[in-house]
């Protein structure tokens, strides 16, 4: 068989298209189309424009595959940034990645290059961007015929609009491409995925009751239809629901069926991520449970060195400070601080609003008041980026009780419960 009709033949089929499909898109007789991918007849330049356009590839592709000087100077753009990434210089890999031409690659590659390039956005905490890349990504995908990975798209850009603070945003996507992909992908891991992560936006925009009721009949769903995958994944979103309501062991309970589902499989970057929010959860459940923390860090660790996300680090290095603070190991805490407020020293990210209170809280441990004031004052100017919602209230609560213990002046401490009050939305909080 002839390469372009393979080619023709496998971007057919990764579009979910049928012969007669592609024939009806590509204003063509299905015979003829049978016959271009039987090798019997070749396409002239028009019939190769009309199917390029009809499979979501371009006419280059359909004759050089990845062989093509655009597809291969794409795949070289794609190992640079993420060498880039790698060595905290995400802004450089995103600027990288936009000097690929996508107008010359197929739908796959084009969303391969958008991806990453979001990914940099994000590492470098420009998320209102790597937004709209994925909102942009998802369209292509959508309009490709590549439902399960428009879908991972949509689930991707729900996360991100949550994260930006934009949480009328992160509903509204959330639900129109659950809607638009809900019978394409139907039965996949990405359509639980994409409603769980609906579910997270919901508890933070503040509908946590609806997102309990919501998500409760999505794992009843997941596990009569669901693979592992999917109920582990439901049950790691709940988790975050019961934590909003202030149910820390039933979501302590989640989390831990979520791990004990995937197996602890370590390759899997998501199990990694799962033993963090587990590590972060046993240190606010009453008693907190910091030797238990670290053993769930522990296991995570050549995960997360391997994998190099100095946002994963950083995090992972802020609750080690917060668990060696309760055993009274006042030096390493302000290590494990101090280290997680480094890599977190570029860019605008609110994670890094964690990070500078877990060094001021170590400081103040060590009899340091000075320095503690700074580091919460640092991690207030943080948590300016982080969206209104109950946990940016609490965590409000907190520096404003912290400054208060350090002795700050009242002004900056007024400041923060007045901030405290506002992310609420209600004229009291609550601790």
């Amino acid at each position: 068989m002839h390469p372009v009709s393979e080619r023709i033949r496998d971007a057919r089929e990764r579009s979910g298209l049928s012969q007669a499909d592609l024939a009806r898109a590509a204003m063509m007789h299905p015979s003829y189309v049978s016959h271009l991918e039987r090798g019997v007849r070749g396409p002239g330049d028009a019939a190769l424009e009309r199917l390029a356009r009809a499979l979501g590839v371009t006419a280059q592709y359909l004759e050089q595959g990845d062989r093509s000087p655009e597809y291969l100077e794409s795949e070289a753009a794609l190992v640079r940034a993420r060498q880039l990434m790698r060595a905290g210089r995400a802004p450089d890999a995103a600027r990288e990645l936009e000097q690929v031409e996508l107008a010359a690659l197929d739908v796959d590659q084009a969303a391969k290059v958008l991806l990453a390039r979001a990914e940099a956005l994000d590492l470098a905490g420009d998320l209102e961007t790597s937004a709209q890349l994925l909102a942009d990504v998802t369209h292509r995908l959508v309009v490709g015929h590549r439902p399960e990975r428009a879908t991972y798209a949509a689930t991707r850009l729900v996360m991100a609009l949550t994260e930006a603070g934009d949480l009328h945003g992160a509903v509204r996507a959330g639900e129109e491409h659950l809607a638009t992909l809900r019978e394409p992908a139907a039965g996949t891991d990405e359509i639980f995925r994409l409603e769980s992560t609906l579910v997270w936006a919901y508890v933070a925009r503040g509908d946590v009751t609806y997102a309990r009721v919501r998500g409760q009949d999505l794992l009843g769903r997941a596990l009569v239809h669901g693979s592992a995958r999917a109920v582990w994944s439901v049950h790691w979103n709940l988790a975050f629901v019961d934590d909003a309501l202030g149910d820390h062991d039933d979501a302590l309970s989640h989390l831990r069926s979520a791990l004990a589902i995937a197996g602890g499989d370590e390759v899997e970057r998501d199990v990694p991520r799962l033993r963090l929010d587990l590590a972060q959860l046993l240190l606010t459940v009453d008693p907190p449970r910091p030797r238990e923390a670290l053993a769930e860090l522990d296991a995570a660790a050549t995960a997360l060195e391997v994998g190099e996300s100095q946002v994963e680090l950083a995090r992972a290095a802020t609750t080690r400070s917060r668990a060696t603070l309760l055993l009274g190991q006042h030096r390493a805490a302000l290590a494990h601080a101090a280290r997680a407020v480094e890599m977190l020293a570029t860019g605008e990210r609110r994670d890094a609003a964690a990070a500078h209170e877990a060094l001021g809280d170590a400081l103040l441990a060590s009899g340091e008041r000075p320095a503690a004031i700074k580091a919460y004052r640092q991690a207030a100017d943080r948590l300016d980026l982080a969206p209104a919602g109950r946990p940016t209230a609490r965590a409000w609560r907190r520096i404003g009780d912290r400054l208060r213990v350090a002795g700050d002046d009242r002004a900056h401490v007024a400041e923060a419960y007045r901030r405290a009050i506002g992310a609420a939305g209600v004229g009291v909080v609550r601790a």
